[in-house]
């Protein structure tokens, strides 16, 4: 899945994200016109978020959660190694689209932020295979790349 940044501030958004830090005209880690690869989708009543690598992925080394609202679709087309959790006891989300080791894991997300070496080789991991699907290549067997037979339909 992939979306392009059409706004860095957080002036516009919904006042409820006021509770997450998003006040008046916020300055936000996010280049306009970028596109990003989104990681997971998390649902919170009326609210979406992607979880990108910002601008500052640099020093962070993990996806950092945004607002749909800055950003438009370009490819909706979900990762292949997605799949759908509700998650009604996670106070950060009522649903999670991502890997399995996240979706499964109410904790993963704060062990990666943490730094946690499982975590983190984890979500490399399945990075590499999210940004190769959003290029349009993929891993064969013998580690090399070819591009993707993709699933469109006529």
């Amino acid at each position: 899945m992939r979306v392009r940044c059409i706004s860095n501030t957080s002036f516009g958004l919904p006042i409820a994200l006021e509770r997450f830090g998003y006040r008046g005209s916020k300055q936000l880690p996010l280049t306009v016109g970028r596109e990003y690869i989104v990681y997971a989708v998390a649902l919170l009543s009326d609210q979406i978020w992607y979880f990108i690598e910002n601008d500052d992925a640099d020093a962070l080394r993990y996806p950092s959660r945004e607002p749909a609202q800055l950003f438009t679709v370009l490819e909706g087309v979900m990762s292949r190694c997605w799949e759908f959790a509700f998650t009604p006891e996670h106070g950060d989300h009522l649903a999670l689209i991502s890997f399995p080791e996240w979706t499964r894991d109410r904790f993963f997300y704060d062990r990666l932020t943490d730094g946690q070496a499982r975590e983190v080789e984890i979500f490399n991991r399945r990075k590499k295979s999210m940004d190769m699907e959003a290029s349009g290549l993929e891993l064969v067997s013998d580690g090399a790349l070819q591009e993707s037979k993709g699933t469109d339909t006529p």
